[in-house]
C-alpha cells in the first residue's frame, strides 16, 4: 500500500509539473487579454460618440470582467480602480454585501448562524460553515455509534484499547533506545534524533508498520521474532496492520476522489499517466479557445464603428428573448 501511495504521489507531482509548463502559460495570456479588454472598455468610456445604452452595455461587461478579475487577483489595484468608477458600488461593497447574502443563505437554508463570526472573505466563510458541518456531523456520528453500541463493539473497544496499550509498549522501547540526548556523537545524534521524530509521528499515527520497521532497525527484535510471539499478541499485531491497510486504502480513495473531483473526471474513472495527458490536453484547447475569443473581442472593441455594431447586434439579441 505504501508503494501504491508512492506510485500516485509520483504520477500526480509529474502530471503537476507537465500541466503547469503546459497550462500556465495560457492562463497567463488569457489574463493578460482579458485585463486588456477591461482597460480598453475603460478608455473608450472616456471618449464620447457613446449613446447612454452604448455606455451601460460597456460599463456592464467592464464591470463583470473586471470583478471576475478581481475574484482572481484582489490586489489589482489598476483593475479595482476600473470597477469602481464604472459599478453602483465598489469593489468591497460588492464583496460585503455578496458575504451577507451568503450568510443569510446558510442561515436559512444549512441553519448555521454566521451573525457574530468574523468573516471578512468568502474563504472565511467557507471555513466557518465546514467548521460547523463538520462539528455538526461528528455529534451525529457519536449519537448513532451510542445508539448502535453492542456488546460486541464494547468487545471490539475494549481490543482496540489493548492494541493501543501494545503500541505504547513499542513506542516506550523505542524510546529508550534511541533517544538522542544519550548519544554522544554528534552525527549519530543527528540521525537518532531524525529517527526519534519518524517514531513519535508513527506513535501518534497508531503506525504500527513503522515502529515494527524501527524495531527491526535497531535491531531490538530479530527477524524471527513473529514466531516467539504469543498468540494472543500476533493477532493484536494482525489486527492493527489490518487496520492501518484499510485506513491508507481509504485515504488513497478519497484523495483520488478528490482528485477526479478537481479536474473533472467522472468518479471511479482510472487515473493513469494517460487519462491525466488528455485532462491537459482537454485544458489547453479549451484555454486556447478562450484566449482567441477574447483577442477577437479585443480587435472589435479597437474599432468604435465595429463595437457600436455589435452592441446594437447585442440589444436586438436580448430584445428577441436570446441569449449571447
Amino acid at each position: 500500500m505504501r508503494r501504491a501511495r508512492a506510485d500516485w504521489n509520483e504520477l500526480v507531482a509529474s502530471f503537476r509539473t507537465s500541466d503547469a509548463e503546459r497550462v500556465y502559460p495560457l492562463r497567463a495570456t488569457l489574463k493578460q487579454v482579458t485585463r486588456e479588454t477591461v482597460l480598453l472598455i475603460d478608455r473608450l468610456l472616456d471618449g464620447k460618440g457613446w449613446s447612454r445604452a452604448d455606455q451601460a452595455a460597456l460599463k456592464e461587461i467592464a464591470c463583470q470582467t473586471a470583478e471576475a478579475l478581481l475574484h482572481a487577483n484582489p490586489d489589482d489595484l489598476e483593475i479595482r480602480d476600473v470597477f469602481d468608477r464604472h459599478s453602483p458600488m465598489t469593489f468591497q461593497e460588492s464583496k460585503r454585501e455578496e458575504i451577507e447574502d451568503l450568510k443569510q443563505h446558510a442561515k436559512e437554508y444549512m441553519g448555521i448562524d454566521l451573525d457574530d463570526a468574523d468573516i471578512e472573505s468568502e474563504e472565511d466563510l467557507v471555513e466557518h460553515i465546514y467548521e460547523h458541518m463538520k462539528n455538526d456531523e461528528a455529534r451525529e456520528r457519536e449519537r448513532s455509534a451510542e445508539r448502535r453500541k453492542s456488546r460486541g463493539q464494547k468487545r471490539a473497544e475494549a481490543s482496540a484499547k489493548t492494541a493501543k496499550q501494545l503500541l505504547r509498549e513499542i513506542y516506550r522501547k523505542l524510546a529508550s533506545a534511541v533517544h538522542p540526548d544519550r548519544e554522544a556523537d554528534a552525527a549519530r545524534r543527528a540521525e537518532k534524533n531524525e529517527l526519534m521524530q519518524q517514531i513519535n509521528r508513527a506513535y501518534a499515527t497508531n503506525d504500527l508498520l513503522t515502529l515494527l520497521e524501527a524495531q527491526l532497525r535497531l535491531e531490538l527484535i530479530d527477524p524471527n521474532h513473529a514466531s516467539k510471539l504469543s498468540r494472543e499478541k500476533l493477532q493484536q499485531f494482525n489486527r492493527l496492520l489490518s487496520e492501518q491497510l484499510e485506513a491508507m486504502k481509504t485515504e488513497l480513495r478519497s484523495i483520488q476522489d478528490a482528485f477526479r473531483i478537481d479536474h473533472g473526471l467522472p468518479q471511479g474513472s482510472a487515473i493513469d499517466a494517460r487519462s491525466l495527458h488528455l485532462v491537459s490536453k482537454q485544458r489547453s484547447r479549451e484555454l486556447r479557445a478562450h484566449i482567441d475569443q477574447q483577442k477577437g473581442f479585443l480587435e472589435v472593441l479597437a474599432n468604435k464603428s465595429a463595437t457600436k455594431r455589435w452592441l446594437k447586434s447585442l440589444r436586438r439579441f436580448d430584445d428577441d428573448d436570446g441569449e449571447y
